[in-house]
C-alpha cells in the first residue's frame, strides 16, 4: 500500500476517534445538564429551528446549570453566546453564497487571484470548512460591486463578520438603510465616509 494512501487512512481513523470522543463528551454533558434545566428550558430547547439554535440554546443553559458559576462568570459566557447567535444570524443574512468554482467563472479570473483579492480585502469571503463562499451580493452584472473594496479598505479590520454587520445592518447615520442597500444604488461616498469613522465611534 502507497506510503500516502496508508498515512490518508491513519489520519481519516484518528479523525473518526475524535469525533466519536467529541459526541460522547456532549452526550455525557446533555445528561448532566437536562435534568437540571427546568420544564421551560426543555421546552425551549425541543422547538429550536436548527441544529445551530440548537446547540446556542444548549450552551446556554449549560452555563446557566454546571458548576453555578459566578455572577461575573456567567455575564461572559452570555457576552460569548450572543457573540455567537450574531455571528449566525449574520452568516445567514450573507446569503445566497457561491463557491470558489462559481466566482471564478463569474469574474474570468483563477483561484490565485480570488486568494490576492480576498488578501487584500478586495472581496468577502466566509470560512466553510476547510474552504470558503462568497457572498452573492457583492458582485453586480459579472464584476465585483462598485465600491466595495474601497469600503473594505477603509473598515480596515481583518474580522469579515465586523464588516458583514456595517454593510446589512440598518445605520441611522445613512438615513436608516443599510450600507448595502446605498452600494447597489451607486451612491458610494456616503458609505465611504462612514467605513472611515465606523470603528472608531463604535459602530
Amino acid at each position: 500500500m502507497p506510503a500516502q494512501t496508508l498515512e490518508a487512512k491513519t489520519d481519516a481513523a484518528g479523525i473518526g476517534e475524535e469525533i466519536a470522543s467529541v459526541v460522547e463528551r456532549g452526550t455525557e454533558t446533555l445528561k448532566r445538564v437536562l435534568p437540571r434545566a427546568g420544564r421551560k428550558n426543555i421546552k425551549m430547547l425541543h422547538v429550536t429551528v436548527n441544529e445551530v439554535d440548537f446547540l446556542i440554546r444548549a450552551a446556554q443553559i449549560a452555563a446557566a446549570t454546571i458548576a453555578q458559576p459566578d455572577p461575573t462568570e456567567l455575564k461572559l459566557h452570555e457576552a460569548r453566546l450572543r457573540g455567537l447567535k450574531r455571528i449566525v444570524e449574520l452568516r445567514k443574512a450573507a446569503e445566497p453564497v457561491m463557491e470558489t468554482g462559481d466566482v471564478c467563472e463569474l469574474l474570468g479570473v483563477s483561484r490565485e487571484t480570488i486568494r490576492k483579492k480576498v488578501d487584500r480585502r478586495q472581496m468577502i469571503a466566509l470560512p466553510k470548512g476547510g474552504d470558503r463562499v462568497f457572498p452573492a451580493f457583492q458582485f453586480k452584472e459579472g464584476a465585483i460591486l462598485e465600491g466595495l473594496p474601497e469600503v473594505l479598505g477603509a473598515l480596515d479590520t481583518e474580522s469579515v463578520f465586523t464588516v458583514l454587520s456595517f454593510l446589512l445592518s440598518s445605520n441611522p447615520d445613512l438615513d436608516n438603510r443599510t450600507a448595502l442597500e446605498l452600494l447597489q444604488e451607486g451612491d458610494i461616498q456616503p458609505v465611504l465616509s462612514e467605513a472611515r469613522t465606523v470603528l472608531n465611534h463604535g459602530g
